[in-house]
């Protein structure tokens, strides 16, 4: 999606994709992934989510990038967290405790020279329009050492029955995109049926949350 897209629903609050509550997946799969406490945690495209709470909680280094200022402000506004910030290559970084965000373009993330250990995505991929996807997973293997751990949440519906964001990225797709560079374990689907609004009021058929567990080839 263009960058004005993102900018405008966060100007309107039109935020629904963000979540109060921390991911379920990520609280029953993430500690079976044995990362280590202080390994830094990258999260991309990671608006304001509670989940980098829940990973910092447990002793990580999170490293979230976001292109919203809004996202980024709100994020430590609202945990009462007094964030320093600098400029650094093309992103401005909030820093404070052990979570770090990167206000700007994440596809600009090369420039910084960062390597993980370890990666959560819950609303990257299932952000990007089919055409950003390739781009996407190769920046994302670029940036994680071999036998990182990458932690995967994507939402699977009928396509032709929702054109926007949150897009489909059922099980083969995630396969297509990630098999060059990743061994990929699906460990979950959870199906919300008349729990998501849109299925219960029949715009959606369906709707499932599907988890994957990755780990970055050598």
């Amino acid at each position: 999606m263009e960058a004005d897209f993102w900018h405008q629903r966060w100007q309107t609050s039109r935020i629904g994709f963000h979540r109060q509550q921390v991911n379920r997946q990520l609280n029953e799969y993430w500690p079976q992934l044995a990362v280590p406490a202080k390994s830094k945690v990258l999260v991309p495209l990671c608006g304001k989510s509670n989940d980098m709470h829940w990973l910092a909680e447990q002793g990580h280094e999170v490293v979230g990038f976001e292109l919203s200022s809004l996202a980024v402000q709100d994020f430590f506004s609202t945990a009462l967290l007094p964030a320093k910030q600098e400029t650094i290559g093309p992103y401005q970084c909030w820093q404070a405790q052990k979570i770090s965000l990167y206000q700007g373009d994440f596809f600009q993330a090369h420039q910084l020279n960062l390597r993980f250990n370890a990666a959560y995505d819950r609303a990257a991929l299932i952000a990007l329009p089919h055409s950003m996807r390739v781009q996407y997973v190769e920046l994302l293997a670029s940036l994680l050492n071999p036998g990182a751990v990458l932690l995967l949440v994507t939402v699977d519906y009928a396509p032709d029955q929702q054109q926007g964001p949150p897009f489909s990225v059922p099980e083969h797709a995630v396969k297509s995109l990630f098999e060059p560079y990743f061994t990929i374990e699906a460990r979950n689907k959870m199906s919300e049926g008349p729990d998501n609004p849109k299925v219960a009021s029949g715009e959606l058929s369906y709707f499932d949350e599907l988890c994957f567990v990755l780990v970055r080839k050598a």
